[in-house]
């Protein structure tokens, strides 16, 4: 679609900006070519043990960072919709051969999203399943307050957030193949946490999503 005179004017005044440099960059496009480029691809991770797939869209760098950093710490939750454009763009094909039936996010606890004003994941979450066409559904809570991840070693991460998250309602669960949706897998423990609880609520298949990952967690 060309650009109408409206698109101009308002590029003028507000000209788009490189979602990960904030680079001043043409109208209808969300990211510059040299941003681009430093972002490693990624197709899959190894599974863990209660996911049956983990996907990500590229390694967690200093050009992904910057993105996610401002999407969660700089009150601008518009950059959900082209983050989630391009992780549905890379995974649309390999996504639709699952037959998924529903697409949730990793909760945060009410405190917290109160906070900051929007949970990012869900953000994400239901960008993707807009852009696939899947339904989503806010099928987790947060039930447990936890200490940060990002604060704990590897060991105490993996134990840090057992029995943390509840499924809102068992039926919408029970024989469903579900996708869960976050900003970052690190370790892969709040997943593997997430895909627990929905396995024990009947869900029958249950994969991972995100947009950037750091390390994995052994298959154990």
């Amino acid at each position: 679609m060309r650009p109408t005179l409206v698109d101009w004017i308002l590029d003028f005044f507000w000209p788009s900006r490189c979602i990960f440099c904030g680079k001043i960059i043409p109208p209808q496009k969300l990211y510059c070519p040299e941003c681009i480029k430093q972002l490693s691809p990624v197709t899959s991770l190894p599974p863990l043990f209660y996911l049956d797939i983990v996907l990500s869209f590229t390694r967690y760098s200093y050009t992904s960072s910057s993105a996610i950093y401002r999407l969660k710490f700089r009150n601008q939750p518009k950059l959900a919709a082209t983050l989630a454009q391009m992780m549905a763009e890379r995974f649309c094909s390999q996504l639709s051969k699952l037959s998924i039936d529903l697409i949730c996010a990793v909760p945060m606890s009410p405190q917290k999203q109160h906070q900051r004003g929007y949970n990012q994941a869900q953000l994400l979450a239901q960008q993707v399943a807009k852009q696939m066409n899947i339904p989503y559904a806010p099928l987790l809570e947060k039930i447990k307050t936890t200490p940060e991840q990002h604060t704990l070693g590897a060991e105490q991460r993996k134990h840090n957030l057992k029995d943390a998250y509840r499924v809102v309602s068992p039926q919408q669960v029970l024989g469903k193949r579900i996708l869960i949706v976050d900003d970052v897998i690190t370790t892969g423990s709040t997943m593997n946490e997430c895909a627990h609880t929905l396995r024990d609520s009947g869900a029958e298949w249950v994969g991972a999503l995100s947009f950037a990952h750091t390390t994995m967690i052994p298959n154990s």
